[in-house]
């Protein structure tokens, strides 16, 4: 088989994002890669958490900030198509929660796939 895909592996922990709040277990979370290979070779690498209480795989998104009456805040959270796609095949491979309705219980906002 040409294609292998992994995760788990723990690169953060105890990281409590403002977006984590929107779930019932918003205690801290631990981030971790999710790596496709391709004849044994690492080809792409994906950021992943697991949400309230372990129960969906979710991407981390990118803040977006922008300036509102003189503050700089965070006004959204975006995921690009690709990273959603993928954060959803490795939630689907074990049996869980659905993915869709914890993505948008977060907020998270799919914008194109970046250059």
């Amino acid at each position: 088989m040409a294609l292998t895909i992994s995760w788990g592996i723990v690169v953060a922990t105890d990281m409590t994002p403002d977006w984590n709040s929107a779930f019932t277990d918003d205690g801290p979370l631990r981030y971790q890669v999710g790596d496709i290979f391709w004849n044994g070779t690492l080809v792409d690498r994906h950021y992943l958490t697991a949400v309230d209480g372990g129960r969906v795989m979710l991407p981390p998104p990118k803040p977006i900030f922008e300036e509102r009456d003189g503050k700089i805040a965070v006004t959204r959270y975006e995921v690009t198509h690709y990273e959603r796609a993928f954060a959803r095949l490795i939630h689907n491979a074990e049996p869980g929660e659905d993915f869709d309705r914890y993505y948008e219980k977060a907020g998270f906002v799919t914008v194109d796939n970046r250059a």
